[in-house]
């Protein structure tokens, strides 16, 4: 796990909520393993259904979700209330100097200061 980027991170409370919420699922799902949320990035993609051949735009966006603390590699960890939370940070958002994490409408996004 890196620690050792200086970037300011700070949850909402609408964010921190959905997050605890999803780990107490993921954790009755995989009651043995030592779970973290992780915030990943997608970037625009395409998905095409094989069967109807429609195709779907996906992304940009933010999602939550859990990997094992084990096979963390070099994402930033940071606190949220007591619980270590990783962050896949995308190239273009490394130099940024903080990312406040808010929920609107279902979905994760990126508030300004």
């Amino acid at each position: 796990m890196r620690n050792d980027r200086k970037m300011d991170v700070s949850f909402s409370p609408r964010a921190e909520d959905v997050i605890r919420r999803f780990m107490k699922v993921a954790e009755r799902t995989m009651p043995n393993a030592t779970l973290v949320p992780i915030i990943n990035w997608w970037t625009e993609g395409t998905f095409t259904d094989k069967v109807t051949g429609k195709v779907t735009k996906l992304g940009p966006s933010i999602d939550v979700g859990a990997i094992e603390a084990e096979k963390l590699t070099d994402e930033l960890v940071v606190s949220m209330g007591g619980l270590k939370v990783a962050i896949e940070v995308p190239e273009e958002l490394q130099s940024a100097g903080r990312l406040n994490f808010d929920f609107l409408d279902g979905s994760f996004v990126l508030a300004g200061d």
